[in-house]
């Protein structure tokens, strides 16, 4: 049976991977101080905590989710210890296992990372220009995993847009969904017309534990649906569900600086792996 670690066990993704991994009969671990999802997290910025988990739990495979997510998360510096200087400790303490004892590590990037692309829909070979720390710290985590390819099978994952219940409110469908939930007559949002490539979070937990589950060298693939969704289409669907009409208004106060207009993803590469969509 695989034994799969799970770092970011607690966040909104990782509570649907704990529910969906009894279907692809693998053993989870949490990054936690006991293994379970009942415990505190282990700081990913303190080496030996991280070397010490890692050798307890002998993992076969790792999916690595912890981060800072958010785009507008302050301070900004946090983007770049977590994210690249986290990553770093857990890729040292894996080199430290017998290397024919993992076959798959699992790393989530983002489709942040292409930043304002040119390109219709984004491939995994679309050049990347992230235009905020978020999606630089993600690219920095790349360029890291790149110089560990020949010590560690690693799996580089960049999802889209991808939303789903328990998802917080700062997120944009959670907030459009309780507008509409609270019947609420005023809904202030930043640039309306911003488009994204959505997928269902249940999709995304089980990509993550397919490829798990595989054993593989050194690949990266976009999480995508490959279908672009504007907010007014959101809006809209909404009000179709429910019957109640709700003005949504653009405040400049919202809008970020650098806005990514449009996010849409190429799913050949995904399905190749994954042999689903």
């Amino acid at each position: 049976m695989n034994r799969i670690l799970l770092t970011g066990f607690s966040g909104f993704t990782g509570k649907y991977i704990l529910q969906s991994a009894t279907n692809f009969g693998v053993d989870i671990f949490c990054f936690s101080e006991d293994g379970t999802p009942n415990s505190k997290s282990i700081n990913l910025l303190d080496y030996r905590a991280v070397l010490e988990k890692v050798k307890e739990t002998k993992p076969t495979s790792v999916i690595h989710l912890a981060a800072i997510s958010h785009v507008q998360h302050e301070p900004a510096s946090d983007f770049y210890s977590v994210n690249i200087g986290g990553t770093r400790n857990l890729l040292q303490a894996l080199s430290e296992l017998p290397s024919e004892g993992l076959i798959n590590t699992v790393f989530a990037s983002s489709a942040n990372i292409y930043g304002n692309s040119k390109q219709v829909v984004l491939n995994e070979t679309t050049p990347l220009k992230p235009v905020n720390d978020y999606g630089l710290s993600k690219k920095g985590m790349e360029e890291l995993l790149y110089l560990w390819r020949e010590k560690i099978p690693i799996s580089i994952t960049r999802p889209f847009n991808y939303t789903g219940r328990g998802q917080t409110e700062n997120f944009l469908i959670p907030k459009i969904v309780e507008a509409f939930k609270l019947k609420k007559q005023r809904l202030e949002l930043g640039n309306l017309e911003v488009s994204r490539d959505f997928s269902d979070v249940r999709f995304i937990a089980n990509a993550y534990l397919t490829l798990a589950t595989q054993k593989s060298g050194f690949r990266i693939l976009n999480l995508c649906s490959g279908n672009l969704v504007s907010i007014r289409e959101i809006v809209s669907v909404c009000t179709s569900l429910t019957g109640h009409r709700l003005e949504v208004v653009s405040n400049p106060n919202f809008r970020r600086r650098n806005e990514i207009l449009k996010l849409k993803g190429d799913t050949t590469q995904m399905v190749k792996y994954l042999g689903y969509r």
